[in-house]
């Protein structure tokens, strides 16, 4: 019996040190100016956009990006997108139906086009929420570019 209660104990000890020390993680503060976010920005791979990630957590990931050229339409089955638009201008499309569909990843389908929704035009400090599985292409009309935040959670 003192065997079994010590180590129910010992577990209940260690169960709560480990949600402490994830509680503390989660609660590290953090502040990037927006100097700071400009030149960590790095060019991708492909050419279509420069970005810095700010912080990555189990659920939520934050990000800014820039872009001069646009993008293909997707959606995300996992992710939500809560967009905040810094500087620049672009046209979004929500909703609607992802022409020529194409799974790029587990949960990532990507394709040419969007057919239906609903077309925006995105200036600096507007914001955009593109809940999990909705459509949405960016298109970045030539010589213009844009800037935005962009914070991904697990809905």
């Amino acid at each position: 019996m003192m065997k079994r209660l010590s180590a129910v104990v010992l577990c209940t000890v260690c169960a709560v040190s480990a949600s402490w020390a994830q509680q503390a993680k989660r609660d590290d503060a953090q502040y990037v100016s927006s100097k700071e976010q400009v030149q960590a920005l790095k060019p991708d791979k492909s050419g279509l956009y420069a970005q810095t990630i700010l912080t990555r957590r189990d659920h939520s990931l934050a990000m800014v990006t820039t872009r001069d050229k646009s993008g293909e339409a997707e959606l995300h089955a996992a992710w939500n997108d809560a967009i905040f638009v810094q500087d620049g201008e672009a046209t979004m499309t929500l909703g609607g139906d992802i022409q020529n569909p194409r799974s790029v990843s587990a949960g990532e389908t990507r394709g040419s086009g969007i057919t239906g929704g609903k077309t925006v035009t995105l200036h600096a400090g507007d914001y955009v929420f593109v809940p999990v599985n909705v459509a949405h292409r960016m298109m970045i009309a030539p010589g213009k570019t844009i800037r935005y935040a962009v914070v991904k959670t697990r809905p």
